[in-house]
């Protein structure tokens, strides 16, 4: 039975168990690199995941005009910096604020984001694979991983869950590690990645009691070292969590605001007849079966492949040998059957027991050690004909899921006539209402009052310096200042799709109402122009004057109608051609005429004005 003894407790890349000869051709030294026999295999790895990391994130950039509502949120909250967020805590939105302020508000920076979290977590599942057996068992197990949806067509959407991957994968790495070898800093790094799994999504309490539970069961709690290295990294975590802490105190038991991720999250979970509960759990189940297909089908590719190639070689077909499983220590497979099946099935039988509602988006994190269950399928020593069959297959199906999955949601989508969120006009929906909003009042669009999704869309094409007002709710929107709102003015958008029309809040309507220029224009949905149509009623809420300029707002404010920011003496494009247009003063507001947030509830609706 194999031990590991011969692993190292150092964070260096592990070494392989095998080398290959020298060789002084550049070729060849980079083929022996990225070669299966290499010395290690991190570069391998870190090219396929690379590689991956392309396909998925080049794809929805080229082929679609729209994210997802959850990438679009990222868009909206991530243009500014909070220590809050009223969904949910405030880490997705900082990453997504970081990209922002070195590449701009882009649609695809959200695809940049959730990938890079898909990766940093394979790449730290695949580094504690290689803490548990070989490089090239764990290179197998995170191979079979990647198809899993929840890394491919959910791993683009830009949501807590998504970009709670990379921080969960480092937490369980760490945890085996300060498990087995008692170290310190392997500690401060679990309480490291941990906080930062907290501040993503405060789901990370399910973790931490399947940490517990771990510690408990392996009689680790007995040692005196455990203790010392729980506390150093409970200490980092709770450091690292104190000021989102102290925003969420203030916001709920201070202001005793709603507009907080504790009510939103108990809003969620919310407790439901035992048939609706029941009938999510089964809805969750298969969910989660079709979520899991792409790694069966690949298994089976695989499988077959391997028969034929047999067959073509007339090779004998050798008894099978002991599993990867049969040659782990019997603690390192109860580690892995623990994290990689506990999760999702404590998850379930709490929300059975309450009676809670229950999404199978919540359960992303809890797939990152799905791969690893393969040690049980697959025989120890497989040899290098399996690995590369493996490789190859994943990666072709990679690439034509990406490929599919953006042609058939973007272009496809828009031939056929079918209206989505990813197919969306986005441009074309900003255009006009920058048209709208220009053609009245000579000054930046600051302020949007919209939902997140038409809001968020218009924003993202109007430069840095607008802001939206989520629902018309500064609650939801905290970096709205409501004197600046009335110096700035705002521009307010209702979807009047026929279609698809979109609940209107009151706020919104009440602003609406406070318009002094109104209007409706009309964008084609899909490339049939008789097709179905984006509607949208837009209202000019003009400013009172005295708006400070943005942070983010150039010098030269003057915008082009296709929304890039130009230094004079550039026009837009829709003034005249010729002469200078006179410049137009702040339309002045009668008293009674100015916009005020109404104090009506943050729920319901209204039909549209």
């Amino acid at each position: 039975m194999q031990t590991n003894s011969d692993l190292s407790p150092s964070l260096a890349p592990p070494q392989a168990e095998s080398s290959v000869p020298a060789t002084t051709a550049p070729r060849g030294r980079l083929a022996a690199i990225f070669s299966l026999d290499a010395p290690s295999l991190q570069p391998l790895l870190l090219l396929i995941l690379g590689l991956n990391l392309l396909f998925w994130v080049a794809f929805p950039s080229l082929l679609l005009s729209g994210p997802d509502a959850d990438n679009m949120e990222e868009l909206v909250w991530g243009n500014v910096f909070q220590w809050g967020y009223y969904k949910h805590p405030p880490l997705p939105s900082w990453v997504h604020y970081a990209l922002m302020s070195v590449f701009g508000r882009h649609i695809w920076i959200t695809f940049l984001a959730a990938q890079l979290s898909v990766a940093l977590g394979l790449y730290f599942i695949w580094r504690l694979g290689c803490e548990i057996t070989s490089q090239r068992n764990a290179l197998l197990a995170v191979l079979l991983t990647m198809p899993i949806a929840y890394f491919t067509t959910r791993g683009v959407m830009s949501n807590h869950n998504t970009i709670q991957l990379w921080s969960v994968a480092g937490s369980i790495w760490m945890l085996y590690r300060a498990w087995r070898y008692q170290h310190l800093r392997d500690w401060i790094l679990l309480g490291m990645f941990s906080g930062f799994a907290t501040l993503t999504k405060y789901s990370m309490a399910v973790w931490f009691l399947i940490f517990i539970v771990h510690l408990v069961r392996s009689g680790s709690l007995r040692d005196a070292r455990t203790w010392k290295g729980m506390l150093a990294g409970t200490a980092l975590l709770v450091v690292m969590v104190l000021p989102h802490a102290m925003w969420l105190y203030h916001m709920k038991y201070v202001l005793h605001d709603r507009a907080n991720p504790l009510d939103y999250a108990a809003d969620s979970a919310d407790i439901i007849s035992r048939a609706d509960n029941l009938l999510a759990i089964w809805y969750v189940l298969t969910t989660t079966l079709a979520r899991l297909a792409p790694m069966l089908l690949a298994m089976l590719v695989v499988g077959g492949l391997m028969r034929r190639a047999r067959r073509r070689q007339a090779m004998p077909v050798q008894a099978a040998g002991a599993s990867i499983a049969a040659h782990l220590r019997p603690e390192d497979r109860r580690f892995i059957l623990l994290l990689a099946l506990v999760p999702f099935v404590l998850t379930c039988a709490v929300s059975i027991a309450i009676g809670t509602r229950m999404i199978a988006d919540w359960t992303t994190t809890y797939f990152l050690m799905t791969g690893l269950l393969v040690f049980w399928l697959y025989p120890e020593n497989s040899d290098r004909r399996l690995i590369k069959t493996v490789l190859v297959t994943v990666l072709v199906i990679q690439f034509l899921t990406a490929a599919g999955y953006a042609v058939g949601r973007g272009p496809l989508a828009s031939i056929l006539g079918k209206a989505g969120r990813s197919n969306f006009p986005s441009h074309a929906v900003a255009r006009a209402a920058k048209h709208a909003w220009y053609s009245h009042v000579h000054a930046p669009l600051r302020f949007i009052t919209s939902d997140t999704w038409l809001g968020g869309n218009i924003a993202i094409h109007s430069g840095r310096q607008a802001q939206v007002l989520i629902n018309g709710d500064l609650h939801d929107s905290p970096w709205v200042d409501p004197e600046q709102l009335k110096a700035c003015g705002m521009l307010v958008a209702i979807n009047a799709s026929p279609d698809t029309p979109d609940v209107v809040m009151p706020q919104v309507a009440a602003a609406m109402k406070e318009a002094k220029w109104t209007g409706t224009y009309s964008v084609p949905a899909t490339l049939d122009p008789n097709g179905p149509q984006v509607v949208v009623k837009w209202g000019v809420v003009p400013p009172a004057g005295g708006c400070i300029p943005s942070t983010y707002h150039h010098h030269h404010w003057k915008c082009r109608f296709s929304g890039h920011e130009e230094r004079a003496p550039r026009r837009p494009f829709f003034m005249p051609a010729h002469g200078s247009p006179a410049p137009m003063p702040p339309p002045a507001l009668a008293p009674d005429a100015r916009w005020r947030p109404a104090p009506l509830p943050r729920r319901g609706a209204t039909p549209v004005p």
